[in-house]
């Protein structure tokens, strides 16, 4: 048997802790069932380097062992993507039998900066770092990753490599797979490999955007070479109010294939705008529009002001009413304000809250926009924000609201809800997910937006996973 020296836990309380991740659908069974009688794994580790994690994955492959490998990186994603299902077993057994050992591999504790060259702007990181402790650590040399997700206290840099995550200021610095050189990755045979460091390269497929987003699949991520960029040294911010989502689409359109780029643009639709934006907010600024909107700039003084100016000019044209600093400056202090929030409608007797994100190309967006606010969520309300934005389009982050109604369990109406509303997406002509991922949710649902390419994927998973081992029956797999 090979021989195993990274630590590793069965006590019970570790793996009831590591059977769920932030999915809300969970939360909702957790909730209406109570604690789960037996946790669905059977063992943790925590490797911390990358020979650490070959060796789990030898461990995992004798025979006296057979287990299945699932990735955890901080346990915050919301599609349950970790989560190991009933349908990961050997043909033929019975719906729910487990048949091989399901064991976690958490790479938390792989969290070295292994290199930083300040001349090409890269930094070597491990997957395990939480986002906040790596940003902050840049920020003591100079420097800033620019990705800022909403989950960026309790979200690792795994994370983002497994499920092409994006931040709340991915229109200036892109989505993480625009961040991204190369990775060092453990293939499902035990090989560490990693792909190539120049900036692009024509020799062949891009093997680093292969493994991007293939959520554990594949294999295991353990460290990224990231383009840096230094801390800017000017922000300016900015608010306006536009009297519908079609003259806010037109406005922030223009601004981006104008050629400006703001670190945050953001939409908020008449729900978002009424429900979320504080009195306090509006009074500040003496807000009265119907769609607010916020631009932040960041970099060198001179470039800021030049493209706020820039803004100013589109706004004046388009009629899209200027509202000076202060409802930008609200927005960026509340920021992540909303992740503190859900939890006191989640706990809640029946009640439904999640998010959905989607992106579309500008002449389906609103078209978008219109067919999934029109989706009925029963005894609920549906807001949106537009919040990544393109040269080509741009992404709607939906939040739903509601409330179980007739449905003796709230999770039945919740699966009721997303067939729905991924139905009406997938119909307009929308990618069905911008960052979060596929996880369970989406499983299937990749398949249909896939269409014949899934069968390039089958490929390559059963190439790289023969055995499938690696989180299996998530991708669409």
């Amino acid at each position: 048997m090979p021989s195993v020296t990274v630590q590793t836990s069965k006590d019970p309380l570790v793996l009831h802790a590591y059977s769920q991740d932030l999915w809300p659908r969970k939360l909702l069974e957790l909730r209406e069932n109570g604690p789960l009688a037996n946790p669905t794994v059977d063992q943790v580790f925590w490797p911390e380097t990358a020979q650490e994690v070959a060796q789990v994955i030898a461990w995992a492959r004798d025979p006296e062992n057979d287990a299945e490998l699932y990735p955890y990186g901080a346990g915050s994603g919301v599609l349950g993507a970790t989560i190991p299902t009933p349908d990961s077993q050997r043909e033929g057994e019975p719906v729910g039998q487990k048949h091989r050992k399901r064991v976690v591999v958490d790479l938390k504790k792989m969290r070295k900066i292994r290199s930083l060259d300040r001349k090409s702007m890269t930094v070597w990181a491990e997957a395990g770092w939480i986002g906040e402790n790596l940003e902050r650590a840049l920020n003591q040399e100079g420097f800033t990753l620019g990705h800022f997700p909403s989950s960026i206290y309790c979200s690792s840099l795994g994370g983002y490599l497994a499920t092409r995550s994006a931040g709340q200021l991915s229109t200036k610095y892109g989505k993480i797979e625009d961040m991204v050189l190369a990775v060092e990755f453990v293939l499902p045979n035990g090989t560490i490999a990693e792909t190539g460091r120049a900036p692009r390269s024509a020799m062949g497929p891009d093997w680093t955007q292969l493994l991007m987003g293939s959520e554990g699949t594949l294999g295991f991520f353990t460290a990224a070479c990231l383009q840096i960029q230094p801390l800017p040294e000017a922000r300016v911010f900015m608010g306006f109010a536009a009297a519908s989502v079609p003259q806010a689409l037109e406005f922030t359109r223009a601004l981006m294939q104008r050629g400006t780029r703001p670190a945050v643009l953001r939409i908020l639709d008449p729900s978002e705008t009424s429900l979320t934006l504080s009195s306090e907010a509006k009074k500040a600024c003496d807000f009265s529009g119907n769609v607010a909107i916020v631009a932040v700039f960041e970099g060198t003084r001179r470039i800021v002001e030049a493209e706020a100016e820039e803004v100013r000019e589109i706004a004046g044209k388009l009629e899209v009413k200027d509202f000076g600093p202060a409802l930008g400056e609200h927005w960026w202090a509340h920021r992540y304000d909303v992740s503190y929030k859900q939890q006191l409608i989640l706990s809640h007797n029946r009640m439904i809250l999640d998010t959905f994100e989607v992106a579309a190309t500008w002449d389906l967006i609103e078209e978008l926009y219109k067919n999934v606010k029109a989706t009925s969520v029963g005894m609920g309300i549906l807001l949106a924000h537009f919040s990544h934005f393109y040269h080509t389009g741009a992404n709607i982050y939906f939040t739903l609201v509601s409330h179980a109604g007739p449905f003796e369990s709230a999770v039945d109406r919740y699966d009721v809800i997303w067939e729905n509303l991924l139905k009406s997406a997938l119909a307009s002509g929308a990618t069905l997910s911008h960052h979060h991922g596929v996880g369970t949710l989406k499983n299937l649902w990749l398949r249909r937006e896939m269409g014949a390419w899934i069968q390039v994927f089958e490929k390559v998973k059963r190439a790289l996973d023969p055995e499938n081992r690696f989180n299996p029956s998530k991708m669409g797999l």
